[in-house]
C-alpha cells in the first residue's frame, strides 16, 4: 500500500477529505483540539516538488513543517489532550493559521519523509490522536454533516453516530407547543434530524413559562409585557442559536380540509401530537389531526397527559400512542381522552415534570420505532400511572 493510500484511508476512517494538486496536498476538516480543550476542525497543508512529491519549504516554513489552518478563529494552534500545543511553532497570524514543525525520528537522528502524503499522514495522526485522547473516540462524527451551529461533540463522545444516522434525514413536525410539546422540541432539537416544523397558532401566556424547559430572558419578559408573542416565534428564537432547520408555522388544526392541505404541501416523515384534550368528551381537533395524518400517511406519536387534583393530591396518567403511517388504530384508543374507561380525565392540571416525562416517553418511543433502541414493542399504546409508577401496555397490535 502506498503512503498516499494510507493518508486517504485514514481520512475515510476519521472523516476528513484529502485534496491533491500537482505541488501540494491538503487534508481538510481534520478533527482537532483547540485552546482550552475546544473541539474543532482544521486543514493540514503542505507543498511538494511536482515531480518527486518530496516535501519542500514553500508551505510550512521548512521541509518537515506544515501549515495548520483552523476552520474557526482561535489562536491558530492545535493542541494535545494535556493542553500543550502540538509541534514547534514557526510562525502564524495568531488567529486562524500557524506553521508548525514535528521532525520525524529522534532529535538526534531525524529522518526524511518519503513523500508529502507521508508527512501529512504523520501530522494528522498526532492531531486526531489528541482528540481521541481527550475522550472523543468517534472522531468521524465531528466532521459529519450537521444542522448544529456548534461542534457536535455529543455524538463523538457518546459514540452513537451510527444510531443517529437512522434519523439524520428525517423531517419532524411537532403539533402543539404547550407544556409537553415544548419539551419534545427541546429533546428533538438536540438530535441531528434535518428539519423540525413547529405547528401552533397560540400566543405565549405567563403560565407557559412555568412549565416549559429553560427560562425566558429579561428581554423576553419585558417584551411579553409590551406585546403578544407567538409560541412558534418564541421557541424558534430559543433554539435557532443551537441549530438550523427549525420552521415555525402559525397553523390551526381544527379544520380537516385546511390541515390536510397544509400537510400536502409539507414533506413530513414523523409527527408528534401534543395538543390539549377538551374538558368533556373527545376533542374534535384531535380527530382532525389524526385523520389528516392518516390521510397523509405520516406516522405519529400522540402524547397525552391526564391529571386531576383529588383530596389535595394529583392523580392521573401519561399515555403514549404510536401509530404507523396510515394506521387507524387511534379510533379505538384516543390515548389522551381518558384516564381509565369512560371517565373523563383532563382537568387542565399541569406539572412541568409530568410534561417532561410525557415528552421523554414520546421521544423514546419514536427512537424505538425508528430502530435506534434494541427493544421492540408489540403494543401501540403505553400508559404510566402516577399511583403505580410503571409503564403498562394498554393494547396490542
Amino acid at each position: 500500500m502506498s503512503r498516499k493510500d494510507r493518508l486517504t484511508l485514514f481520512g475515510e476512517q476519521v472523516g476528513f477529505d484529502v485534496k491533491v494538486e500537482s505541488d501540494l496536498i491538503r487534508a481538510e476538516h481534520v478533527p482537532c483540539l483547540l485552546a482550552n480543550g475546544v473541539v474543532g476542525t482544521c486543514a493540514i497543508e503542505k507543498s511538494c516538488d511536482p515531480a518527486s512529491k518530496k516535501p519542500n519549504a514553500r508551505i510550512g516554513g521548512a521541509d518537515h513543517a506544515v501549515k495548520i489552518i483552523l476552520d474557526e478563529e482561535h489562536d491558530g494552534l492545535v493542541y494535545h489532550a494535556d493542553g500543550t500545543p502540538i509541534g514547534n511553532y514557526i510562525g502564524g497570524d495568531g488567529k486562524t493559521w500557524a506553521n508548525i514543525s514535528i521532525k520525524k525520528g529522534s532529535s538526534g537522528s531525524p529522518e526524511d519523509d518519503e513523500s508529502v502524503s507521508d508527512l501529512i499522514h504523520r501530522y494528522a495522526k498526532q492531531i486526531v490522536g489528541a482528540v481521541s485522547a481527550a475522550g472523543y473516540p468517534d472522531t468521524a462524527s465531528l466532521t459529519r454533516r450537521s444542522p448544529f451551529k456548534i461542534p457536535n461533540t455529543f455524538e463523538a463522545r457518546a459514540a452513537i453516530a451510527p444510531v443517529q444516522d437512522r434519523i439524520r434525514d428525517q423531517r419532524i413536525a411537532i403539533i402543539g407547543l404547550g407544556g409537553t410539546g415544548a419539551y419534545v422540541l427541546d429533546l428533538v432539537a438536540k438530535t441531528p434530524v434535518k428539519e423540525i416544523h413547529l405547528l401552533d397558532a397560540d400566543e405565549v401566556d405567563w403560565h407557559n413559562f412555568m412549565r416549559a424547559p429553560g427560562a425566558p430572558t429579561a428581554e423576553e419578559i419585558e417584551s411579553k409585557h409590551e406585546e403578544n408573542l407567538l409560541k412558534v416565534d418564541y421557541y424558534l428564537a430559543k433554539y435557532e442559536s443551537l441549530r438550523d432547520g427549525i420552521h415555525p408555522h402559525t397553523v390551526r388544526v381544527d379544520d380537516l380540509a385546511t390541515f390536510r392541505d397544509f400537510l400536502s404541501n409539507l414533506a413530513i416523515d414523523y409527527a408528534f401530537v401534543c395538543i390539549d384534550q377538551l374538558a368533556e368528551g373527545d376533542s374534535p381537533r384531535q380527530d382532525v389531526v389524526y385523520s389528516a395524518l392518516n390521510a397523509a400517511a405520516v406516522p405519529f406519536i400522540d402524547s397525552g397527559v391526564s391529571l386531576s387534583v383529588e383530596r389535595s393530591v394529583v392523580r392521573g396518567a401519561v399515555t403514549t400512542g404510536a401509530y404507523d403511517a396510515g394506521s387507524v388504530a387511534w379510533k379505538d384508543a384516543i390515548p389522551n381522552a381518558r384516564v381509565e374507561g369512560n371517565v373523563p380525565g383532563y382537568h387542565n392540571v399541569q406539572l412541568p415534570e409530568v410534561n417532561a416525562l410525557a415528552a421523554a416517553l414520546a421521544v423514546m418511543e419514536w427512537r424505538r420505532r425508528t430502530g435506534q433502541y434494541v427493544s421492540e414493542s408489540d403494543s401501540f399504546l403505553h400508559k404510566f400511572r402516577l399511583e403505580r409508577p410503571c409503564i403498562r401496555r394498554e393494547m396490542s397490535n
